[in-house]
């Protein structure tokens, strides 16, 4: 019964988490109608990095101080946050926000892919390979492959969310090296890593 509980429990969120990621393209398609992109993912990221620093203090947990830790959290702001943050702001003022999330869902294939040619941490099977495709092909379908129609009518914006989702991929790869680290500490030190580069960015750039 535990176990059963346990299982719906996780579907629920993973459902909840399936839902925000995908109505955060529709929202960054509505923010660039009025905002420049740079201003919006600066805003974005400082944001989500404040609320972040407020959860851990709730929870009793202290960002680390090493210099090496920090070093990780500014790379991984760059790979999970400035640059694919900005890319997609970018692409999606003359990108369909369907079309970005389709793209975008490709993630775990590059994250599979970086894996087999490059860093190799992990075994490879069919079977995960199968799992990716499948996940593609179904959020293709859920979206609706309507959204495809317009592939190549924008292709710079559409090749800027393949480098994000790439990006993205790397992050999630790269993440390895926080093990041991409670997930919270991670995401807000690379959020408030990312503010910092963004902010300054937003100023010179879209002189908000």
């Amino acid at each position: 019964m535990e176990k059963t509980a346990t299982m719906t429990t996780e579907l629920a969120l993973l459902l909840v988490l399936s839902t925000l990621w995908g109505a955060s393209y529709t929202f960054i398609k509505i923010g660039v109608e009025t905002i420049p992109p740079v201003t919006l993912v600066a805003a974005r990221t400082f944001i989500a990095g404040a609320l972040l620093v407020a959860i851990i203090r709730w929870r009793g947990l202290k960002l680390p101080r090493e210099r090496k830790t920090w070093a990780y959290f500014l790379l991984q702001a760059c790979l999970n946050s400035v640059l694919p943050f900005t890319l997609i702001a970018w692409a999606e003022r003359t990108t369909d926000a369907g079309l970005a999330a389709i793209l975008n869902s490709t993630t775990p294939i590059f994250a599979f892919l970086i894996t087999a040619l490059i860093t190799r941490h992990e075994v490879l099977t069919g079977r995960k390979l199968f799992g990716v495709s499948s996940g593609l092909i179904g959020t293709a379908l859920i979206i609706g492959v309507g959204a495809f129609g317009s592939i190549g009518q924008a292709l710079s914006a559409q090749l800027a969310i393949v480098a994000a989702t790439i990006c993205y991929a790397g992050a999630a790869v790269f993440g390895r090296n926080f093990r041991g680290l409670d997930p919270m500490l991670p995401a807000a030190g690379s959020l408030i890593s990312g503010a910092v580069i963004l902010i300054p960015v937003s100023v010179v750039v879209d002189h908000p």
